[in-house]
């Protein structure tokens, strides 16, 4: 047996005994692939997962609506936004180890209809440029485009990726994809210049999940506030209690 015939079927082994993980959740039970430690996924009553996340998904999203996931990561709430099956959700991940979990999470699960991923870092403008990673692991996080400098500050890099970096407007004008009810940002710092992107998609949105801290809460809220402000979406306040106290909700203001 040559060397080559070994080392495939030793990739073939190590495919077959990939661990999976399930989690259960309000609509139902996830299936998740094991890649790497940063893509077990926590419990949904952690305040590590988010539980307030999954709130907001299970009281806002109603049926047959849109939602677009900037910073999917391995997909926990794309596929728990979708596991009903009767809506539609826009995944974005830069990260190739992450993307590349996030997409067998979606075949495990059987939701390749309803979730539709692609490999792009929201930003202001539309361009290529680096992602920089701390972790370069499926599933890890606290990564940035641009620079090396999450919402926590700088970090020691362990790799850079290109990526494809485009704003959320031009996600509709360039590849004309259904424009989101409801809008989950989670991109480690980066949520302003993503806002400040989506000046047309944020007005015609009902509501946005916003992760709001380190720089983001002490630097940039009024930059955040005044994004969300003008597209006409207000705070609810008493969001900011809830689960992990990371996330902040807006809404369309009556």
């Amino acid at each position: 047996m040559s060397d080559r015939t070994k080392l495939k079927t030793h990739s073939r082994l190590v495919s077959l005994f990939k661990s999976h993980h399930t989690i259960k959740t309000s609509k139902g039970k996830i299936l998740f692939r094991i890649d790497s430690p940063g893509s077990v996924p926590q419990d949904p009553e952690s305040n590590r997962s988010e539980p307030e996340t999954f709130e907001w998904i299970d009281t806002y999203l109603k049926p047959n609506q849109v939602l677009w996931d900037i910073g999917a990561n391995i997909g926990v709430f794309s596929l728990f936004a979708a596991l009903e099956g009767n809506n539609q959700v826009i995944s974005l991940e830069p990260s190739a180890e992450s993307f590349a979990t996030l997409n067998a999470n979606i075949r495990l699960n059987k939701l390749d209809k309803q979730i539709s991923a692609f490999c792009f870092a929201g930003a202001s403008s539309t361009q290529m440029m680096k992602l920089f990673m701390k972790d370069a692991s499926s599933g890890a996080s606290h990564n940035s485009i641009k620079n090396a400098e999450n919402q926590f500050g700088d970090f020691d890099v362990n790799g850079e990726q290109a990526i494809i970096a485009i704003s959320l407007d031009d996600l509709n004008k360039l590849f004309k994809l259904p424009m989101p009810n409801h809008i989950k940002l989670d991109v480690d710092g980066k949520e302003p210049e993503i806002l400040e992107g989506a000046t047309e998609t944020l007005k015609k949105i009902e509501t946005i999940h916003i992760e709001v801290e380190g720089k983001n809460l002490t630097e940039n809220i009024s930059i955040i506030e005044s994004c969300l402000s003008d597209a006409g979406l207000k705070e609810d306040k008493a969001w900011r209690n809830k689960g992990s106290r990371r996330n902040r909700l807006f809404k369309r203001a009556l």
